[in-house]
């Protein structure tokens, strides 16, 4: 009797476990992970923080000839053998696409020019640079136009590694004419770029 009472209970409570287990419901749920990129345009120097500018000097030496005039080697610089050493820098841009513009003054001295003299030089203005999907974009601007509004242009991704922008300098000519002697003095001249990511 014992036996039969035994088993009367296990075979109940297995009855009762499944009935149990059957009864059981899981619940799902769903968690979104999000964040953001801003678009952004940062100057990152090797082994620096990001920053917002950079600076740099072109510095082109002696401009004159032993005659005076604007010496020949700056008047047959061209983009791929510019006056000086060009400017180079990493910037770093998220977006896809690139706003890229460029504006300068004509390079002078503060001495004044009387007829036959200048205390001008007249040049062109060069950002490159360097693309993701490779080649380089460029914008240019002229100081002979004596246009005040900046050129712009607008390129693709910029390459993620190394220096990818250079501003240069060339096509040198001397303002009211090659033959215009070149008054003695300091002269200097400003290139202003700007880059910035396109919505």
């Amino acid at each position: 009797m014992k036996t039969v009472l035994s088993l009367l209970a296990a075979t109940t409570a297995i009855a009762i476990t499944t009935a149990s287990a059957q009864a059981q419901t899981v619940t799902t749920g769903t968690v979104n992970v999000t964040g953001s990129v801003l678009g952004r345009c940062s100057v990152v120097a090797p082994g620096g923080s990001a920053t917002q500018a950079f600076t740099g000097t072109i510095a082109l030496g002696a401009l004159d000839a032993s005659d005076g005039t604007l010496a020949t080697g700056f008047t047959t610089t061209t983009s791929a053998a510019s006056g000086g050493t060009p400017v180079a820098t990493r910037v770093v841009c998220t977006s896809a696409s690139v706003s890229l513009a460029i504006v300068a003054d004509r390079l002078s001295t503060a001495a004044a020019a009387v007829s036959g003299y200048s205390n001008e030089i007249d040049y062109t203005a060069e950002m490159q640079v360097a693309l993701a999907a490779g080649g380089n974009g460029t914008v240019t601007y002229s100081t002979a136009t004596g246009a005040t509004a900046a050129n712009s242009a607008t390129v693709g991704r910029l390459a993620a590694s190394g220096n990818n922008i250079a501003v240069k300098a060339y096509g040198f000519s001397t303002r009211g004419g090659a033959s215009n002697l070149l008054v003695a003095g300091n002269y200097t001249s400003t290139i202003t770029v700007n880059i910035q990511p396109v919505a």
